[in-house]
């Protein structure tokens, strides 16, 4: 085993998988290692912090010596078009904060949909506490690292390397991929904005389709309580080097009263969604290292939010193009393009403070639609460095239209929107510059511009229209980093970086007021982007036969112009809020995490995160000042326990998440709470799975939010299903 410039690596992991067994094996000082008992064939890959993992199919009966020297190449922590697969490890050993679920921990997890299986990393939040199973779309913005949560993410999250996030809001339709389709999900905790852009904020999140090595069909049904059915398959055919996958999935639930019981009235009924998804993709390969795909999607969703005036329903149709391709002497090329238009529906409305009636406030249409592309270019030179650049760029426009409503019927009709496009470059270099030294420095340039911004008001009982149009605006963003990784023998490395972030405002923030309970929240066309300063130093060390892993990372972020939902005015019926910049805020921490592969296949993984994030300067309002930041809990555990057996699996997932506040003035506090998760599956033959699965065991109504009116989190929900998995 040698590196780029030829040079043996001490410590490099082994790992050879095959039909029956599972070998492990480290490098000895002259790089050399030995594998026995590979005559049925199987995988190899080979890991070492700092470079990028290479993983060789073994044929059977491969001769002795088979690979003979193997080289491994420095590479960044993240690539732009793809994160890396890191294989079984839910916590790999790499000391900057990185996560990796495969297919086979989303089965055990015990979880419905996706945002929940996500819930295992630390760090990560919604908006509020509830899942996308209960909650409004535009409360499921994903948060990681304390940043702050709000209804448009500080997160980026990819599907196959296209943004899944909401082009006019930022929040995320999770249910839009089918679980059935998704191989691995990455999650990278950390500003990623130099090489992602806007929306990296607080780190990303990438979600893998299952890659057509063969012909397939994996259908996966299921029943729970609550009346939750849920069908989701993914198939796909080979033939030489053409594929075509179809992948979809069908979900509902009646859902569960939202409001707690000592506040419940006539007008509160369960809140819950049903959700229609499908995708077609058509690939093909090029040559023994690329291929391109072009992929069809279109997406529903009709959802009730706790009362009979409260609902919505979105459609999103898609179109993603991309090709992949790779050349020892050119590179790698990478490119991604992709478009879409959405429709967002949603009514508004007051209930009485006795919960006995309520009355229609507004109703809204959000329109959208975005187009993009990215492309990545990727070699190593020299045998030392390697090299990425790349370009992206993106159009979006949208507006929201409103029809309000008074006691005698329609009062207005309000109209706000405007168009937003961006443009990033980004160059980067992985140096090795001495043995076991990698130094990543570089960064992007972002510009984007804000135009044919407007609002108008037009009054159907009494009153002159009003209109007004809102001048243009541009601004440019720099998003340095520069990271330095030393490792050691036994398993030990060590890292530090520092770096610059930013996300800019989305159309939804600039332009759409929107309405929680009795809790208003309106738009702000004068936001400006969010910059954000930070740094974190982390340590692995993997030993015990490579069976343990500890991490632990130290982190800090002081973020400029948080976007934040500031409080204007209370009254016993109403609380208004707009959304402003505030001055500076920092989060800092410190996330331990660890796993351990336990005899008899058993998986232990612990882990915590402690923030604290707090409003350092506000001079707008001091008030705010000292306080902490609104759905950021100080302190979070994970712990997972798995076995992962050939014939039955099971799955054991405890979570406690400390108090946090449901607003900026720190007057409603949500308490601290403890849930268990469990899944257990029995393989009857090669392609049948029966499984059991349950999400809060313990039955815990925990705290979700303070509208002021308290809302809980979900009771028990427990589902039994079958999984065909066909060759």
């Amino acid at each position: 085993m040698l590196d780029s410039s030829g040079r043996p690596i001490r410590g490099a992991e082994i790992e050879f998988q095959s039909a029956v067994e599972r070998n492990l094996t480290t490098t000895d000082a002259e790089g050399r290692f030995t594998i026995t008992e590979v005559e049925g064939g199987g995988t190899l890959r080979v890991t070492y912090p700092g470079f990028r993992p290479v993983t060789l199919a073994i044929e059977p009966d491969s001769p002795a010596g088979y690979p003979g020297e193997i080289r491994l190449v420095p590479a960044p922590s993240v690539q732009r078009i793809e994160v890396s697969a890191l294989g079984e490890e839910i916590v790999p050993a790499l000391p900057s904060s990185q996560f990796s679920l495969s297919r086979q921990q989303l089965d055990v997890s015990g979880s419905l949909v996706l945002d929940d299986i996500l819930r295992q990393v630390p760090g990560f939040t919604l908006f509020r506490r509830s899942g996308s199973l209960s909650a409004n779309p535009t409360a499921q913005g994903v948060s990681l690292r304390g940043v702050g949560a709000s209804g448009a993410s500080r997160a980026l999250v990819l599907a196959d390397g296209v943004p899944l996030n909401d082009p006019f809001g930022g929040w995320v339709y999770w249910n839009r991929i089918p679980t059935a389709s998704i191989e691995s999900v990455q999650v990278f905790n950390g500003a990623a904005s130099d090489l992602y852009g806007s929306g990296a904020l607080g780190g990303v999140v990438n979600i893998q389709s299952r890659r057509m090595r063969h012909s397939f069909a994996t259908v996966e049904a299921s029943y729970g309580n609550e009346k939750t059915p849920k069908l989701s398959f993914d198939a796909g055919w080979l033939w030489g080097k053409w594929g075509l996958a179809a992948a979809g999935q069908a979900l509902r639930t009646r859902g569960y009263v939202l409001v707690a019981e000592g506040q419940q009235g006539v007008v509160d009924t369960p809140a819950g969604t049903g959700d229609l998804t499908g995708s077609l993709r058509l690939s093909r390969q090029l040559g023994e290292r690329g291929g391109f795909f072009v992929r069809a999607s279109s997406f529903g969703e009709s959802r009730r939010n706790g009362t009979p005036l409260q609902i919505n329903n979105t459609r999103i149709p898609a179109l993603d193009l991309g090709a992949d391709w790779s050349q020892s002497r050119a590179g790698s090329f990478s490119l991604r393009l992709y478009g879409s238009y959405g429709i967002f529906n949603q009514n508004f409305s007051a209930v009485s403070a006795n919960r006995a009636s309520e009355s229609l406030t507004n109703v809204q249409r959000s329109p959208s639609q975005q187009l993009g592309f990215a492309g990545q270019w990727q070699r190593t030179f020299s045998a030392r460095h390697t090299l990425s650049a790349a370009i992206e760029s993106r159009g979006v426009r949208g507006h929201s239209a409103e029809t309000t409503f008074g006691a005698a019927g329609p009062t207005a009709l309000v109209d706000a929107g405007g168009r937003q496009r961006t443009l990033g470059f980004l160059a980067q270099d992985a140096f090795q510059f001495a043995p076991n030294w990698l130094l990543t420095f570089g960064g992007r340039v972002d510009q984007w511009l804000n135009s044919r911004g407007y609002s108008s008001r037009i009054p159907l009982l009494a009153g002159a229209p009003t209109a007004s149009a809102f001048p243009d605006r541009s601004d440019t963003a720099l998003s340095p980093r520069l990271s330095l990784l030393r490792t050691f023998e036994k398993g030990i490395a060590v890292s530090a970086s520092v770096y610059r972030a930013f996300r800019a405002p989305t159309l939804n923030e600039l332009y759409r007021n929107f309405r929680v309970g009795n809790v208003v929240t309106n738009a702000n066309p004068s936001l400006h982007a969010e910059r954000l300063t930070g740094g974190e130093a982390g340590i692995s060390v993997r030993g015990w036969a490579r069976r343990l892993t500890f991490r632990g990372n130290l982190f800090w972020s002081d973020i400029t112009d948080l976007v934040a939902n500031v409080t204007l005015t209370t009254t016993p019926t109403l609380i208004t809020r707009q959304r402003q910049n505030i001055g500076v805020t920092r989060a800092r921490g410190l996330e331990l995490s660890s796993e351990a592969r336990l005899p008899k296949r058993l998986q232990l993984v612990c882990e915590f995160i402690l923030t604290d994030s707090s409003v350092l300067r506000f001079p707008a309002n001091a008030a705010l000042e000292g306080l902490r930041i609104p759905q950021v809990p100080r302190n979070q555990v994970n712990v997972q326990l798995n076995y992962l057996g050939r014939i039955w699996t099971a799955g054991l997932q405890a979570r406690f998440i400390g108090q946090q506040f449901d607003d900026d003035q720190n007057l409603l506090p949500l308490d601290r709470f403890f849930t268990l998760d469990a899944e257990l599956s029995h393989r009857l033959r090669p392609q049948v799975t029966l499984f059991a699965a349950a999400q809060n065991l313990t039955n815990v109504r925990y705290q979700v939010g303070r509208t002021p009116v308290l809302t809980v989190g979900p009771p028990a929900l427990a589902r039994a299903g079958v999984r065909f998995d066909l060759p």
